[in-house]
């Protein structure tokens, strides 16, 4: 970003002195729209770690600026305003509150419009769409906010098991499941696993995605994965270097602020200002460069702080290839070494 600073400072303050000339002129200030990946892109970046949010936050306070909703939490495509913050003219940069709940909305399903049948539609074309969409159930709808019900394979199922021989969708619909899109992720996951899914209704009221069991799972699965390998390397690093430094040596690289007995007690930046001297590198007998080993580990590092710091957006699949190129480097190399 730092290339295009001025830029940015100078758009920041264009808007927030516009606003407050309409607000003095007893106007209703013209708030800036634009969705959460136009307002990143205008800063240089395309997703949302700590670092990045931290530094727009304080650009944005700098000019008495805020978005609403929040950027840091709301789906990246989903539209923000940029707008005076009033609540308080003289807050300190990077001390105003944000709500950090994590919400269904952040779901990428949760905003992809669900194909959909109404009523009065033949069952074959319902039960065709779920075969060719490998879908397990449709929503049954009239336009895009009126839902009727639900159509799924065991709704059509239990139509035949009671000899009711459907021929139209309305006759093996059952009650839909939908929450609002502001709905704390942890409670629409409990409505998911006890229905299979349920419809996310916007905002604006309309019908904007449906969220499966399957969808849950993927996003098990993406956001479980760098959290494995993160854990599997801290677990070789303190393999690597157990039972040959002195608790003294551990201590010295710590960051002063806990009691260090063992290796257990190192945080990751401990591990890499230890293993940046001479001296303790070559207690570890390693037949490899010091110098690439430990600058892998400083990105490592700062893969970790992103990780460790929820974000709505995917995790960056360069990082997740250098965690796996680690974690690999360990068990081919360090991992024999440790045993």
């Amino acid at each position: 970003m730092p290339e295009q600073l001025d830029e940015i400072r100078d758009w920041l303050q264009k808007l927030a002195e516009r606003m407050r000339d309409e607000m003095n002129a007893d106007a209703v200030p013209q708030v800036e729209r634009l969705t959460v990946r136009q307002f990143l892109g205008r800063f240089g970046y395309a997703r949302r770690g700590p670092r990045v949010v931290s530094t727009i936050r304080n650009e944005l306070e700098s000019y008495g600026l805020r978005t609403y909703p929040d950027f840091e939490y709301e789906y990246v495509d989903d539209h923000i305003s940029l707008e005076l913050d009033l609540e308080d003219e003289e807050v300190v940069p990077g001390t105003n509150l944000f709500d950090p709940t994590v919400r269904i909305g952040v779901l990428p399903a949760a905003h992809n419009q669900p194909v959909r049948v109404t009523p009065d539609h033949a069952l074959v074309k319902a039960t065709t769409l779920m075969r060719m969409e490998d879908y397990s159930q449709l929503p049954v709808m009239i336009g895009e906010r009126d839902v009727k019900g639900i159509i799924s394979w065991r709704s059509v199922g239990e139509a035949y098991a009671d000899k009711r021989n459907p021929k139209i969708v309305r006759e093996c619909m059952e009650d839909a499941h939908e929450v609002n899109s502001n709905m704390m992720l942890t409670d629409a996951t409990e409505r998911i696993c006890n229905h299979g899914y349920v419809l996310v209704r916007g905002e604006d009221k309309t019908i904007t995605g449906i969220v499966t069991a399957a969808d849950l799972a993927n996003q098990f699965k993406q956001r479980a994965h760098p959290f494995l390998l993160i854990g599997e390397i801290e677990h070789h690093l303190r393999n690597l270097v157990r039972r040959r430094f002195t608790v003294e040596e551990l201590a010295a690289a710590s960051d002063g602020n806990k009691i260090v007995s063992g290796p257990d007690d190192l945080t990751f930046g401990g591990y890499c200002r230890l293993l940046e001297r001479n001296e303790s590198w070559e207690k570890l007998r390693l037949e490899i460069d010091r110098s690439e080993f430990v600058e892998r580990l400083h990105s490592i590092r700062r893969i970790r702080n992103e990780v460790m710091h929820f974000s709505p957006d995917e995790h960056d699949p360069v990082d997740i290839k250098q965690l796996e190129r680690m974690a690999r480097f360990f068990r081919k190399i360090v991992g024999r070494k440790c045993v």
